[in-house]
Order: C-alpha cells, then sequence, then structure tokens
C-alpha cells in the first residue's frame, strides 16, 4: 500500500508540474528530464500511473538482432566485463541495447537478477522512451547525450524505485549504433552521488566506439592525436581515418571536439594537411607502417601543439566473418567450429577435463541424462556440441536454449511450440518448439537453474512421457528426447531453498560432469596457443611476445574460455606487428585475488614476523589444542597446502583456519 500511494503520488507530481501548477518543482527539474517527460504525455501519450508491461521482442526477432549485432557485441564484452568489475557489488546491472533500446546483453550478479527480472530489465526487453517513458536508456537515445535518470525522475510510477546512467555509442560516421547503461533497483544515494556511475560509464561507452572505429576504419590509416602526448591510447583521444589521397574519411567525437569543429561534415572529404599542416603531411607520406612514433604538428587555424601518431594494420586483411557493421541481412547460427568440437581437443592436457570427456564417452549412448557444471564461459555449449558429434545421435538436430536468456512470458512457446493462431501476435504459420526441432537428437538446455517453477514442472512430464502438446494444440506430438543441461549455480543449494524441484534434479542429473574453470587449468599455455590460431585471420603467423604470455598465465580470467578469446581477438585487432604486445591484451579490468600459494607465503611471512613474539605453547599443555593442531596438519596435507580445500574439508573458514594456524604456530612444511 505504501509503494502504491507514492506511486499515486508520483504520477499526481507529474500532471501538476506538467501542467505548470507547481512552478518552483518545475525549476528544480533538470531541462532533459522536463523535455522527456512532455514527450511521453504529449507525443507518445503515456500515463504515469498506469502499470506497463515490458515490451518484450519474440524470441526469432531477438535472435536475429542478436546475430546482426554479433560482432558488435564481441568487441564490447572485454570493456563491458572492465566496467562491471568497477561496479561489482554495489548493485548495479550492466546493459548493453541496440539503437532502439532492445536489451542485446547485460551483466549483472545472480543474487539480483530476479530484481531486475521483475523491473523489465532481461534481454529483448525495450527500454525506448515510447515503452518505457523517461529512463537511463530511451532518454539517452532521445537526447543523444549520456545522462542518469534517478528514481522519481522516471516518467512511469512503477520505475521510481531505479536508478539509471546510460551514454551512447556512435558508428565512425556518428549515427547512434547502441547505448551503454548501468542501473540500480534500490539506490539510497543522493543524485549527486551519481555523478561517478554515469562519468565511468560514459568513459566505458568511449572506448568501446574507439575500438569499433578502429576496426571498422582498419583498412584506412587512422591518425591517433591529442594534445598531450602521455593521452595517446586513452579514451580521449581523437581518431582521424585517412585515405590514400590523404583525406578525412571518419572522424571520431573526441577528434571533433580536440579540433573546435561543431559538424563533421565540415571535415570530412579534406586533405589532411589543409587542416593539420605540411608536417603531418611529412608524417603521412614517410612514417613506416605500425612504428607507433608521436610526432608534433600544429592544427593551421589556431596553432594548438598537438601529438600524434599513425596507426594501420600491416595489410588490408581479408577478415573471414568477422566484420563487426550491423548487416541488414540474416544469418545462420554458428556452427560448431570443426576441431574444437571434438571432445579429445577440448580435453586437452588437463586431468579433470580428461575424466570429463572420458564419462561423457561412456554414457552419451546410454540414454543418461548429462548435467554439465561450470562457471560462465566454461565452454559448456561446446562441449554437448562435442558430446552430440560424437555420439550416435550426430546426424540428427543439435538444438540449444539458453534458460536465462529468454523471457518467462516467451520460455513456454520456444520449448514447446504452437499452433496457428495460439495467442495474439503468433506467427500465421505457427511454430516448431524446441523439443520438436531436436527430436532423435540433441536438446541442450543452457542455465536451467534459471528456469521458472512453473515450468519445470511441464519439462518433467515431457521428459517421462516422450510427449509434447504444442500451445494452442489438442493432441500431444512424440517426440525422442536426449537432453543435456548446464548450469554455474549450484542446485542442490537451490533444491533445498525451493528455488529448482527436487524430482527434476534427479531425472536430469544421471551423471554430473565439472567443466573447470580456465584459471584452474593445467594445459593453459597449449589452450592459449590454440585460440590464438583459431583467432588468428590475418593471413600470417602470430606470436605472442613472453611478457603478454606471462601476463596470460597469471590472469584470473572470470570470464574464462569465452573472455580469452575477446581479449585475443582483441589483441589481434590492435596487433600492429606479427608479435602480440602487452598493450595488445585488454587484461587491466580485474584485479586477481591472490593465489594459493600466495595466500601461503604471505601466511608464512606473517608467522615468522611473530617468531619473536611470546607465543604460548597450548599443544604441550591441553591434550584437546594437540589434537587440533594434529588435525589441521593432516588435513592440510591431504588437500596439498590448498587454503581453501582445507577450511572447507574441516567446515571453517578460511579466515577460522587462518587464525588457527597462527596460533598453533603451523608453518608450511611441504
Amino acid at each position: 500500500m505504501a509503494q502504491r500511494h507514492l506511486q499515486r503520488q508520483h504520477a499526481q507530481n507529474i500532471f501538476a508540474v506538467l501542467a505548470d501548477k507547481k512552478p518552483t518543482a518545475s525549476s528544480e527539474i533538470a531541462s532533459q528530464i522536463l523535455t522527456s517527460w512532455r514527450r511521453c504525455a504529449d507525443t507518445v501519450e503515456l500515463d504515469p500511473m498506469n502499470i506497463h508491461r515490458p515490451a518484450v521482442v519474440d524470441a526469432t526477432a531477438l535472435r536475429e538482432l542478436c546475430q546482426r549485432f554479433e560482432g558488435f557485441l564481441l568487441l564490447a564484452e572485454p570493456e563491458m566485463l572492465n566496467l562491471y568489475s568497477s561496479l561489482k557489488g554495489s548493485g548495479y546491472a550492466l546493459i548493453l541495447t541496440n539503437n532502439d533500446g532492445v536489451i542485446l546483453n547485460h551483466l549483472t550478479g545472480d543474487h539480483l537478477e530476479q530484481d531486475f527480472r521483475e523491473a523489465g530489465l532481461w534481454q529483448g526487453a525495450n527500454w525506448g522512451e515510447s515503452h518505457a517513458g523517461t529512463n537511463g536508456i530511451g532518454t539517452c537515445i532521445a537526447e543523444g547525450r549520456a545522462l542518469t535518470v534517478h528514481k522519481d525522475e522516471h516518467f512511469l510510477s512503477q520505475n521510481i524505485d531505479l536508478t539509471c546512467s546510460a551514454a551512447p555509442i556512435h558508428d565512425p560516421h556518428g549515427n547512434l549504433l547502441a547505448v551503454l547503461d548501468a542501473s540500480c533497483c534500490s539506490n539510497e544515494d543522493s543524485m549527486s552521488a551519481q555523478v561517478l556511475a554515469r562519468a565511468l560509464v560514459a568513459n566505458s561507452a568511449t572506448i568501446i566506439e574507439n575500438q569499433f572505429f578502429l576496426h571498422e576504419m582498419r583498412n584506412l590509416r587512422i591518425l591517433r592525436f591529442h594534445q598531450q602526448a602521455n593521452h595517446l591510447g586513452l579514451a580521449s583521444e581523437g581518431l582521424l581515418a585517412i585515405d590514400d589521397q590523404n583525406r578525412v574519411r571518419a572522424i571520431n567525437k573526441s577528434a571533433l571536439k580536440i579540433l573546435r569543429i561543431n559538424d563533421r561534415n565540415n571535415m570530412l572529404d579534406q586533405e589532411i594537411d589543409l587542416i593539420l599542416g605540411k608536417e603531418l603531411k611529412s608524417m603521412l607520406l614517410h612514417a613506416a607502417v605500425g612504428d607507433n612514433q608521436v610526432c608534433s604538428f600544429r592544427d593551421q587555424r589556431n596553432g594548438n601543439q598537438l601529438y600524434g601518431h599513425l596507426f594501420k594494420f600491416k595489410e588490408k586483411p581479408r577478415r573471414r566473418n568477422r566484420d563487426l557493421s550491423i548487416p541488414p541481412a540474416e544469418r545462420n547460427p554458428d556452427e560448431c567450429r570443426g576441431e574444437l568440437c571434438k571432445l579429445s581437443v577440448l580435453a586437452g592436457e588437463d586431468p579433470r577435463m580428461k575424466e570429463a570427456a572420458r564419462r561423457a564417452e561412456r554414457v552419451m549412448n546410454k540414454r543418461i541424462p548429462i548435467l554439465l557444471h561450470g562457471e560462465t564461459g566454461t565452454g559448456k555449449e561446446l562441449f554437448t556440441q562435442a558430446i552430440h558429434l560424437a555420439s550416435e545421435r550426430r546426424e540428427k538436430p543439435f538444438v540449444a536454449l539458453n534458460c536465462a536468456s529468454i523471457p518467462e512470458t516467451l520460455i513456454e512457446s520456444e520449448l514447446f511450440g504452437y499452433r496457428q493462431g495460439a495467442f495474439t501476435g503468433a506467427r500465421r504459420d505457427g511454430r516448431r518448439g524446441k523439443f520438436i526441432e531436436s527430436d532423435g537428437g540433441t536438446l541442450f538446455l543452457d542455465e536451467i537453474g534459471d528456469m521458472p517453477l512453473a515450468m519445470q514442472s511441464r519439462l518433467l512430464r515431457v521428459l517421462e512421457t516422450q510427449e509434447v502438446v504444442p500451445l494452442g494444440g489438442e493432441l500431444p506430438v512424440k517426440v525422442d528426447l536426449h537432453v543435456v543441461t548446464a548450469t554455474h549455480r549450484d542446485l542442490r543449494t537451490q533444491v533445498s531453498r525451493g528455488e529448482f524441484r527436487e524430482d527434476l534434479y534427479y531425472r536430469l542429473n544421471g551423471i554430473t560432469l565439472d567443466l573447470p574453470p580456465l584459471r584452474e587449468r593445467e594445459d593453459l599455455s597449449k589452450i592459449i596457443l590454440k585460440v590464438l590460431a583459431a583467432e588468428n585471420d590475418t593471413g600470417s603467423e602470430l606470436k605472442i611476445s613472453k611478457e603478454s604470455m606471462d601476463a596470460l598465465l597469471n590472469y584470473l580470467w572470470p570470464g574464462n574460455l569465452r573472455q580469452l578469446r575477446f581479449v585475443i581477438r582483441t589483441a589481434i585487432a590492435l596487433c600492429d606487428g606479427i608479435e602480440l604486445q602487452l598493450d595488445d591484451f585488454n587484461l587491466d579490468y580485474v584485479t586477481p585475488p591472490p593465489t594459493e600459494k600466495e595466500e601461503v607465503k604471505a601466511l608464512e611471512l606473517s608467522l615468522r614476523e611473530s617468531v619473536d613474539e611470546q607465543v604460548e605453547d597450548e599443544s604441550e599443555d591441553n591434550p584437546l589444542q594437540s589434537a587440533e593442531q594434529q588435525v589441521i596438519v593432516a588435513s592440510l596435507g591431504e588437500h596439498n597446502w590448498n587454503i581453501s580445500k582445507t577450511a572447507e574439508a574441516l567446515g571453517m573458514s578460511r579466515n577460522t583456519l587462518y587464525r588457527k594456524l597462527r596460533k598453533h604456530g603451523i608453518n608450511q612444511t611441504r
């Protein structure tokens, strides 16, 4: 009731402000918010009090949209992970939309996912102003600039708990391409406290925009410049794409700002030396490709000193299916990538992966359901494809569905399909669902832990009866189902909390195969080289410098194999020569926590520093203390002095274990 009262009060306030009945309040509202409110009320005719269900594109349209933006999403993800690591723990979700406001990708913590779903912030939802009123994404699109919409600045009363900071991303020609947004469902901070979030989002949006510029203009020479030499390579650097006749073909927004140009059309097709002088023309004629030698030159119109260097790929590379521009045509989904879809190749030389592959081969033709468990990005879908191709079902379809990416309102039609006219908006000829599409083959249900409870009971019935009744249909359709599921969650914990059906858990868990995270794999160096070979489309052999390889091997890899592919793909795009250097790798966005070895070393140092202290030897006087010490030492030895595993085995936290190690004076003895 209290929330409903606040919503009603908010709607009344908007009506009063728009009717000029509250001039004082009107003067306190930011101009872009007031303008947006007027657009929502007058142009779109939204009612702030009415509850508006999120406008969600259907699953087919969403799939096609994601395929069109696939290259851009791959390029943007490393910087999204960077920003998310900065915002992690503060309650934010990170969202990337297309230029209409349709959510294409989002990052958030598991414990907050339900809150954002209830707020309508999920993949496929349209947050354009005409659908969702004043909000960070939609108003950013309308205004064309970075902004924050905080709580009651939203037009719709249902959104007054949200705080959204968004920034636009443009293509090299200044057209709106996407919007990057950080949203929070329950932010108690003031509006002024959102300045940092907006600044971080705007900076990351500019970084993505610049990376897209470099890739799209890769067949041209690019002048990277700034007023200060030490700002080259940062988000604030200017970028000018120059053709073989030294004419400007594209310019980024930072370059417009540095050169104090309001209209980019005034720069296009202009000879560069007319703007930046003969010094620059000489550099263009004589600079070696990729030498990155910084030169100075002057803006011919005002004499300002500038610094810059030429950036260009060593050739005009022919890139196989790697165009990041947004194509209008429909494309087929990715198919399994040749050699990578063999269990032996995926297993590599890591003992845990070898064991997972061995077990998969033993059960894959026995009608035993397989449950894959592993962190996000560990290659669960690829592993399932490899199982499918090695099985007796290889000639039949492989069908995949991510249960977390499909809105709850659409997942039923995705799985079961529907007959003609089953519901408003249904396709005229109906649709086969995933169950029927995978008949005789393999159905892969990723993130099964995110499947709604109501749908879990229906899935269980289908698995038991091997029959499907499409929506709007009456007669069941017999299917031959072989389901492989995957999750990064602890399903047993979800079962104990009532979030996942216990009977379905045992029906899906014929065998659990654990896929280790990338940071724990013993063959990491060989994986890196395999991914480099798979991603290298330059036509030349590429190498990784020793410094870079050391950094890659010591990196935490929170995004696992998926992140490794993105990082190496970006490094290849940025590399000027045949050896990838450390600066080419986007690895600065996560500070890895100490490894177990580092923890033990820190513990040893702490113990050595306490040697001079008068530590009472309780083990001699107290047999219980002596027994405790022996148990701890034995458990440490059993777990190869792994602090986390020892603490788990003893049923205590790591901090408690550290305290007991200090109390007993236990040092590393292995």
